[in-house]
């Protein structure tokens, strides 16, 4: 159990403990919110009841959660994600006198004040149309160089939550939850269908399908994290895996930017090695672009969650 009476083996994003240090600074805006700030009216704080149609209905894996009465949703209004955040004894008293879409009108501790900022529940008026026009903006790169077959995205994940995966699965792999060595690399922790990798599976589908330009559904997700020594043959995806996301999630040695161990794909120009930073995803046509991996060095680690997709119109088992 965790200082804050948390199961450390239950997933849990704890504003009152951020940011954690698993979080990778560079991912942290440090931007000051000025002039009138308001309560995003696109949260949900749980206080207030159980979370409305339109957001339960994307809210379906929380199996591994540990579920409270202290919880904000926040939507993001561009890729219709919907990120929870655990509220502790130091925030409750803040957060409780707060309403979502109201402005804010006292002053909060410094640090708590950046906290909420950068979960996006405190935000400006017009943060609702300025966060969509970013995003459309963000479609038009990543959809071009899709047209390639990949493109790497980075961001899908909040920062926060890239620090509480980080924690979440140290943990569980260290704990015996996971058997080292599957049908494909013998030298790696693996899990099907893991009930934290389905939820931010989910949580991606909206985003990626406007990245395709087409309406997707999730298959399967996969938790893997290899060993020194791991390698990865050169293949192509079964049809599960149309449309595939591999997304950085941890590393060892901590790297400062990139990691050093690429995922390589066979091109239609030759090979290409994509270097990740911590929460980058790199989305590619799985079933189409051979994909691979040259063995681990010693004393490296590297985790990842594979998420894969089909198209809507998709009749085969999704698992």
């Amino acid at each position: 159990m965790t200082p804050h009476g948390l199961y450390s083996d239950l997933y849990h994003c704890l504003l009152d403990a951020q940011p954690y240090y698993l979080t990778p600074a560079w991912l942290l805006r440090n931007r000051e919110l000025l002039g009138k700030v308001v309560v995003n009216p696109s949260c949900w704080f749980s206080w207030y009841g159980p979370l409305p149609p339109s957001l339960a209905a994307r809210v379906d894996s929380t199996d591994e959660f540990q579920m409270t009465e202290r919880m904000v949703w926040v939507e993001d209004p561009a890729t219709l994600a919907v990120w929870p955040f655990w509220i502790g004894d130091e925030y409750f008293p803040y957060l409780s006198r707060m309403t979502p879409g109201a402005e804010l009108e006292e002053d909060l501790p410094a640090h708590i004040r950046w906290v909420l900022t950068e979960a996006h529940i405190l935000v400006q008026p017009n943060h609702l149309a300025q966060r969509r026009r970013e995003w459309r903006n963000e479609l038009d790169s990543y959809a071009g160089e899709f047209e390639n077959g990949y493109v790497s995205v980075p961001g899908l994940i909040h920062p926060f939550h890239l620090g509480a995966l980080r924690r979440y699965y140290r943990y569980r792999t260290r704990n015996g939850y996971y058997l080292v060595g599957d049908e494909q690399v013998r030298r790696r922790f693996a899990a099907h269908n893991e009930g934290v990798a389905r939820f931010v599976h989910n949580q991606l589908r909206h985003a990626i399908s406007d990245i395709a330009a087409a309406v997707l559904t999730p298959s399967y997700a996969y938790f893997v994290s290899y060993l020194s020594g791991a390698e990865l043959e050169e293949h192509v995806d079964r049809e599960q895996c149309d449309y595939s996301i591999t997304a950085c999630i941890d590393a060892s040695p901590e790297p400062r930017d990139e990691s050093p161990w690429p995922i390589k794909l066979r091109s239609g120009d030759g090979p290409v090695a994509i270097h990740q930073r911590l929460g980058d995803a790199l989305l590619y046509r799985g079933c189409r672009v051979p994909h691979f991996r040259d063995r681990l060095p010693p004393g490296f680690t590297s985790t990842s969650l594979l998420l894969h997709y089909v198209d809507e119109s998709f009749d085969g088992a999704l698992s």
